[in-house]
Formats: structure tokens, C-alpha cells, sequence
């Protein structure tokens, strides 16, 4: 998991391009260049605003020869360096851009179309007849339940011991650490909480007043003594850490499983350290579940309504956390089924061929990657460690459900609690060989039936799904501060446990394809280690043949499949 990249852009003119680059990436500048309305993932659902063309006609008309010379020198150079963070998998901040200034990428095949469009004064109708944007009203004929079910009343709430109403602090179990009627949340280097799929939970709640909180300080001195609840997160923790009052609340944040990149939490005495901790188990003291919202997944339904015939039939992987047990799990899918791995992680894909190129087509949301990553029909879900990893469902299988590409996953016993249904995914586990896993795969990628199967359940009643899945979707689509009012209220409970309490652990071993898949070696970064440095230099290393197991490189999709036209995703051949 990686930033969150569901921030508003503001308008902007020509000349802010650069700012743009640095802080968004290429998927920004890509998105931007492509829409002139864009729809903001705000806390409280659809906002919209007007963004102006990057490089509109007008702007340039104005300027001298030897000026239109030096932007497009500067846009090109933006270009290049902002590819790099999309080839990674996600948008980078702007320190670890320029950290990757020193490598060298190919401008891709958009960057350079929009580039010859500029000097042609080529008009915004001419460039999107290259790349086409899709329609996001186009449902095919499907009605979407969502669009007139009221969660608040008919989802199920996790936080249903909250009482608004209770003004008398004194019955609470966490009052304000400075008296009072609500309290002052407190975060350590606040702008870094930017944990990819958990956006509207803490941005668009945990950061703003209301409700309990009275006062809210983002980048706050953690020595203030005003703090009466105190937030930290993993890879950003000091190491001396006093209260200033001893009634202060401390939650710890942390978006991994110990296994993986929070090995602290094994550790009982840090695990005191903190009241509570802020994670994806259920029983955690703040729970963030990392499902989609329901504004989300009501933006995205027209990618989960693409036909089975418009996507390609292969498997997509988008990632930057380059650990080999993952990536050599899907070299041996490669071997027997076409797979596009379009991040910077055993990457196969040539950016400039088609149909690798529909990830850098115009896109209607400004930085979002569920549109390019709907056009394949299945995507590797399988998370960070490789492994089987009780209750740590994230991001990757959420989005690859709201968008329509099946996912292929590793679960456990109980994940289909947290899950649509045992036919919305793929288990790894179900499948002795790389072989038997390709033919279900050619047998969805060819049957409407079976594809049709395989999402009937975002057409059914919202109400039918499981409880714990309802749950999580609400969890993150109602105020988040609901959820850390009725901790403070209530304190400790079944539902809710201190931080001093051991969390699970994920499988030391899981066998996938005759072969155990261990933790051991897959671990990565700590509490106390700086991710702004760490994750720059995961998201430039390219994994080697020997990385991704015996057998070589990840094999092109082209082993496997035939492309007989350049138009669209319907004309693919299966090479026999």
C-alpha cells in the first residue's frame, strides 16, 4: 500500500505544470490533459469541479517562439521523470521524485502524442480520438442497487455503542485530557497518514473537527500539552515518545501486517507503549477496514458493468513492493495464462504497444487507476507478504471487485466474511498447478455465463451481502470520527482491545502450486524507519530473473495470446 491518490486538484493554468508533476505524477498530468470536469472521491461523496486544459491553445498562442521552446523542453523533461512514479505502480511525493531524477525511462506513447498535438496546435477532440476517454455514464443497460439504498439505515455499523448524545464527560472512559466537552486530536507529521486506501477514513474524517473532536492539528508538536489524543503512525515513530499528561490517549497506526512491515508489533513492550492501535483487524481499537466506500463504488460501477468481450483476457498486476514470493507465484501463472504486469515489479509490458498502452489513456477521475486497470478481466490480487494473511485484506482485491477485474487472491478461513461471496474471486489455493488455474481463467475469459456468475453479486440487494463485508464498506464511508468517539467513550470492549494485546500473525508458510510460500525473507520496513527514503528505493527496484524464480523473466503476454487489430480489446486469438 502506498500514498492515497484521491486528493482534489484545484484549477490550474499552463504554467503550473510543474508543481503538478511533482506532486501527482504522470497519472496526474495524464488524467488532467484528459477531462475537463473531473469528480473529487470527497468525504462526504461527489464533488465536482472545472479544471482547465494543461496545455490549452490559447496559452501557448500567447507566448513567443523561444518561450513555446523552453515549456515544451520543461514538459517534456516533467514527463519523463513523472512516467517513472506511474511505472512504479502509484503517484510518488515530490521528495522521492526527485530522488529518481537519475533515471533514465522512455517518454511514453501518450506523453508524445500530446506533445505533437501541442505543436500542431492540434485541437482536445484531435487527442482524444487517440486515446478515446470512456464514457462513465455508459452502465450497459445495468442499474446499479446502490444508487437508492440508504446504508446509513440498512448497512451494519461497527460503532453502535456510540452515544452522541452523552455530554457528561465524566462517564466516559477516555474524557479529555484538558477537561472539557471534546477533545484535540493530534497527529504526528499528519501529511504522512496517507496510507493508499484508507483516504476518506483519515482525510476525509480523522482530519477535520466535528462530532467529539473540537480541534484537530495535523502537524502538531506531539510536547503540546493541548493534545488530548495522540496519533503516530508506522515508519514515522519516535522513539521517545512522553505524554505531557497522563490522561492522553496515544493510538498507533499501522496499514501492514506484523509480518511484514510492522515487525514491531510483535514486541509487547512497544505494543504498551500506546493505548491503541488503528489497523485492519476488526477488533483493533480504531478499525480501518481498507473496502471500497459506497460514493466509490457507485463512481466505479460503470467499470464493473464493461462487458466481458471489451476486456482483455488476461491477468494485471500493478505493483512496487518487489518481494519474490509474489512475483514468482505469477512468472508460473505467466507460463500458462497471459499476464500484464504494467508496475515497476517484473514488468513485461512494452508501454508503447498496444494494448499495454491503455494505462496511459485519458482518464475521466484525475489520478485513479481503477479506468486503465478495468480493461483486464482478472487482477492479481495477492498481497505484499505472498502469503495467507488472516483479516489483512487491503486494497488490491477491494478495487479489483469495485471495478470489475476478478481478482486472484490467497485467502484464509473466514475471508469470505469480509468478501462479496466465494464466486466474486479466484483462490489460489483451490488450484494444484499453475496449469489447472489457466483453464478456470479460459473458461471465465470465454463463457458469459461464467463471467456473468462471477459478478452477479454487485447487482443483488446490498442487504444480502455479508455482514462483516457491510461492515467494512460502511466503516470507511461514514464519518471516521464515529468510530474514534465511541472508543473514547467506551474504551476497551469485546469489539475493541488495547494495543498491549498480540495481533494475528500471517501464515509462516501457504501452499500455492505444490510449493510452501514462506514469510521468512519477505519482511520489510519498521516503525521507525523513514518511508519517504524506504519506499523511494522499493519503487525503483526491478526485480532480476533470479528474483522471480526459476524459469526466467515473467513471460510476454504474447506467449499466449494473438492481437489482430489495433482498435480496441475485442479482437484478441488464444496461440495454440
Amino acid at each position: 500500500m502506498t500514498n492515497s491518490n484521491s486528493s482534489l486538484l484545484p484549477r490550474r493554468s499552463s504554467s503550473s505544470i510543474v508543481m503538478m508533476a511533482e506532486e501527482r505524477g504522470f497519472g496526474a498530468v495524464c488524467s488532467t490533459s484528459s477531462s475537463s470536469v473531473g469528480k473529487a472521491r470527497a468525504a462526504d461523496g461527489e464533488e465536482e469541479e472545472e479544471e482547465e486544459d494543461i496545455l490549452n491553445n490559447s496559452f501557448f498562442a500567447s507566448m513567443t517562439t523561444h518561450k513555446k521552446k523552453k515549456y515544451l523542453a520543461i514538459a517534456l523533461a516533467l514527463m519523463s521523470v513523472s512516467a517513472i512514479s506511474f511505472k512504479a505502480g502509484y503517484a510518488s511525493s515530490s521528495s522521492v521524485q526527485q530522488n529518481e531524477t537519475n533515471l533514465s525511462l522512455p517518454l511514453p506513447t501518450w506523453a508524445s502524442e500530446l506533445v505533437a498535438s501541442v505543436r500542431s496546435s492540434a485541437s482536445r477532440k484531435d487527442l482524444n480520438h487517440i486515446f478515446p476517454a470512456r464514457d462513465m455514464h455508459d452502465t450497459h443497460g445495468k442499474i446499479d442497487p446502490l444508487q437508492t439504498f440508504n446504508w446509513h439505515e440498512d448497512f451494519e455499523t461497527n460503532n453502535w455503542d456510540y452515544k452522541e448524545q452523552m455530554q457528561n464527560m465524566e462517564k466516559w472512559k477516555h474524557p479529555p485530557a484538558n477537561g472539557g466537552e471534546k477533545f484535540t486530536v493530534c497527529f504526528k507529521e499528519g501529511e504522512k497518514f496517507n496510507f493508499f486506501g484508507a483516504y476518506n477514513f483519515i482525510n476525509g474524517g480523522l482530519k477535520k473537527a466535528g462530532m467529539c473532536v473540537k480541534n484537530v492539528k495535523v502537524s502538531a508538536n506531539m510536547d503540546d500539552p493541548s493534545c488530548d489524543v495522540r496519533m503516530f503512525r508506522n515508519q514515522h515513530v519516535p522513539e521517545v515518545r512522553p505524554k505531557t499528561n497522563p490522561k492522553q490517549v496515544d493510538i498507533f497506526f499501522t496499514h501492514e501486517s506484523p509480518s511484514v512491515y510492522s515487525p514491531e508489533m510483535k514486541d509487547e513492550n512497544f505494543r504498551r507503549s500506546f493505548d491503541y492501535v488503528a489497523d485492519y483487524e476488526k477488533t483493533s481499537g480504531l478499525w480501518f477496514p481498507f473496502a471500497v466506500p459506497v460514493f466509490e463504488m457507485k463512481e466505479d460501477f460503470p467499470l464493473f458493468t464493461i462487458p466481458r468481450k471489451e476486456r482483455i483476457p488476461g491477468v494485471a498486476w500493478l505493483a512496487r513492493d518487489c518481494m519474490s514470493n509474489r512475483a514468482n507465484t505469477l512468472r508460473k501463472i505467466s507460463d500458462e495464462y497471459p499476464v500484464f504486469s504494467v508496475g515497476n515489479c517484473a514488468n513485461n509490458v512494452n508501454e508503447k504497444s498496444f494494448p499495454e498502452s491503455v494505462m496511459e489513456m485519458p482518464r475521466n477521475r484525475k489520478t485513479s487507476f481503477q479506468e486503465p486497470l478495468s480493461n483486464f478481466m482478472f487482477y492479481f490480487a495477492v498481497e505484499n507478504v505472498g502469503v495467507s494473511c488472516p483479516e489483512y485484506v487491503t486494497e488490491k482485491i477491494y478495487y479489483a471487485l469495485s471495478r470489475g477485474s476478478i481478482p486472484i487472491y490467497i485467502g484464509w478461513e473466514g475471508v469470505n466474511e469480509l468478501l462479496p461471496g466465494r464466486d466474486s474471486w479466484i483462490d489460489l489455493r483451490n488450484y494444484a498447478t499453475p496449469q489447472q488455474l489457466a483453464k478456470r481463467l479460459r473458461e471465465i475469459a470465454e463463457s458469459d455465463e461464467e463471467w456473468e456468475k462471477m459478478h452477479k453479486w454487485r447487482y443483488e440487494d446490498p442487504k444480502t451481502w455479508p455482514k462483516l463485508f457491510q461492515k467494512a464498506i460502511r466503516q470507511q464511508t461514514e464519518d471516521s470520527k464515529r468510530a474514534l468517539c465511541a472508543l473514547l467513550q467506551n474504551g476497551e470492549s469485546d469489539k475493541r482491545r488495547k494495543a498491549s494485546k498480540e495481533p494475528k500473525q500471517c501464515e509462516r508458510q501457504t501452499r500455492i502450486f505444490g510449493e510452501d510460500l514462506k514469510v521468512e525473507g519477505q519482511e520489510g520496513l519498521g516503525a521507525f524507519k523513514r518511508d519517504d527514503i524506504d519506499e523511494a528505493h522499493l519503487g525503483t527496484n526491478v526485480l532480476t530473473d533470479k528474483d522471480v524464480g526459476v524459469g526466467g523473466k515473467m513471460h510476454s503476454w504474447e506467449k499466449h495470446l494473438k492481437k489482430t487489430c489495433d482498435t480496441d480489446n475485442s479482437c484478441f486469438e488464444w496461440i495454440k
